[in-house]
């Protein structure tokens, strides 16, 4: 770091050095940092004024200070001394009632606090917390907590069906047991308490259900009835309309029967369990399972290690390509992996049925390369190979043409429209 002005001139060396001769002192200090002409201090031509003593000494007070009067007269004491109270010869009644503690201030913020403690912002005062009427929903609360519980009973315990609800699965029973596809004649029955319903309806619908080709002409049915019992109340007078009821009230009654008994019939079915579902295995036999088909695995890799490769009316394949290791782990891993999922039973047949699904799908995976070495293999054979291994070889192999297509026999209709063509060209070209 380096020094400063003062640090320099303060040396001694410094100084002596300015003494040398030949050396400019006022150039030296400038290179120091100095001034090198600096200007001396101005004395103050005017001495400083020494204080001027006080000539006035301080005046003493000429008056003492007035001590106190003492009282001449002292108190007069009270010749008359004081009455004691006298007792209350009956004692305080005490109050049965006790007091009411003082309600605090529902405003006040130790009550606001708790307020705000239990509900949070959504009471501000104890008249607001008793407007929201909180017993009553906490009551209802509680009544919708079990209607839930006793919904979500229903539902577990409803069966499954293959339908959109358990109406349309009704309704299709009901079409199977009477081969009806009347929905409002379901609907009445499914839908209405039979035992309320009147002998009019009840006939006409049972005489729907028996005659499913007079569906969609209740009324023309309700005026049948009406004339076969006499019951018009436009025809007949009110007493003997309330005889003619009597056998149309018998007959409806039997009518209701029926209805109820096919009512009872329709059931919501349920589905059956998928044969085509396997059960989940247990550990054991899932363990044993694994254990056979591994060792299959192991063998259709081996023996698909090479593939064969065969050539049409071949004597021989044309050339066997080989499977990489670690294709060959992945086959074993597949097969076993394949059979256990899907729980197949460890026999012959169903060996040969994975093994051959797994050839076919290293020949369709792999015949990009199977291709270019069948190429290969062909560039490599001689004339007398070619023989050898293919019973008919081509005498043009590389001038093969493809066989011409026969042109197709047109139909008496197309000859006509292409002679009607023809003719419309030639007068075109006149």
């Amino acid at each position: 770091m380096a020094k400063t002005f003062k640090e320099i001139s303060s040396n001694p060396e410094f100084a002596a050095l300015q003494d040398v001769e030949g050396i400019d002192a006022a150039n030296l200090v400038k290179q120091a940092g100095g001034d090198p002409d600096p200007v001396p201090p101005v004395p103050d031509p005017v001495p400083p004024v020494p204080p001027v003593p006080d000539p006035v000494p301080p005046v003493p007070d000429p008056v003492p200070p007035v001590p106190p009067v003492p009282d001449p007269v002292p108190p007069v004491p009270d010749p008359v001394p004081p009455v004691p109270p006298v007792p209350d010869p009956v004692p305080p009644v005490p109050d049965p009632v006790p007091p009411v503690p003082k309600i605090a201030d529902p405003a006040s913020p130790p009550q606001g606090d708790t307020l705000k403690e239990i509900f949070g912002d959504r009471f501000k005062t104890v008249d607001e917390a008793k407007s929201a009427n909180i017993v009553g929903v906490l009551d209802e609360v509680v009544t919708l907590r079990e209607e839930k519980t006793a919904l979500e009973e229903k539902l577990a315990a409803k069966p499954k069906t293959n339908f959109a609800n358990d109406e349309v699965a009704l309704y299709n029973e009901f079409v199977k047991e009477t081969g009806t596809h009347d929905y409002g004649v379901f609907n009445k029955i499914n839908s209405a308490d039979l035992a309320t319903l009147e002998p009019m309806e009840a006939l006409i619908t049972k005489y729907v259900l028996d005659h499913p080709e007079q569906s969609g002409k209740e009324p023309q049915i309700r005026k049948y009835f009406e004339k076969k019992y006499n019951v018009d109340p436009e025809q007949v007078d009110d007493a003997e309309l309330e005889v003619n009821k009597l056998p149309m009230v018998a007959d409806g009654a039997t009518a209701k029967k029926e209805l109820q008994v096919l009512k009872d019939k329709l059931k919501v079915p349920e589905i059956a369990d998928d044969p085509s579902t396997p059960k989940e295995l247990t550990p054991e036999a899932k363990a044993t399972l694994e254990s056979g088909w591994s060792n299959v695995g192991q063998q259709v890799s081996t023996a698909l290690a090479k593939l064969k490769v065969p050539i049409k009316d071949g004597k021989e394949a044309l050339l066997d390509y080989e499977i990489s290791e670690s294709e060959q782990k992945e086959i074993t891993e597949f097969v076993k992996g394949y059979a256990v999922e899907n729980q197949m039973e460890l026999n012959e047949t169903n060996a040969k049925t994975i093994s051959t699904m797994v050839y076919n799908q290293l020949m369709i995976n792999k015949l990009p390369e199977i291709v270019h070495s069948v190429f290969e293999k062909a560039r490599s054979l001689t004339e007398e190979q070619v023989h050898a291994l293919y019973a008919n070889p081509s005498p043009d192999r590389n001038k093969d043409q493809p066989p011409v297509p026969p042109v197709p026999e047109l139909s008496d209709e197309e000859k006509i429209q292409d002679e009607i063509f023809d003719a419309e060209m030639d007068a075109y070209n006149k």
